[in-house]
Order: structure tokens, then C-alpha cells, then sequence
């Protein structure tokens, strides 16, 4: 099965947000960017922001 999320500290279960948006506070390697990534990453599936949903075109859209 292939994962739709990459192995990242922004989806990782021992990193937090700080105040900059670009980095992660983690709990084992300390302050590293959003993107950084190490052997120790736990997947949190409550820090994906998932994908607006796709608007139908007129053509698309059921008849009631």
C-alpha cells in the first residue's frame, strides 16, 4: 500500500508547531523545519489538513 502523505516532522506524532511556520518543536531531535525527516517518524493522521472537496460542474450535478 502506498502512503499518500510524506514522511515529514509537519505529520509527525512527537512534533508540535511553533510560533514560525516553517518549524516543528520535536520532542526528540528539538526545534527542525516542518520538512525535516528522520528514522523515528510516527504517523498522526489528526495533523493532515485534508483537501477541499471538488466542485461539480452544472453537467455534474443530479437531477432531483
Amino acid at each position: 500500500m502506498e502512503t499518500e502523505y510524506e514522511k515529514i516532522c509537519l505529520y509527525c506524532e512527537h512534533a508540535a508547531p511553533t510560533y514560525e511556520a516553517e518549524l516543528m518543536s520535536c520532542e526528540l531531535k528539538g526545534i527542525v523545519k516542518s520538512c525535516y525527516k528522520c528514522r523515528k517518524f510516527i504517523y498522526d493522521p489528526l495533523k493532515r489538513i485534508p483537501r477541499p472537496p471538488k466542485k461539480l460542474g452544472e453537467e455534474e450535478m443530479p437531477q432531483v
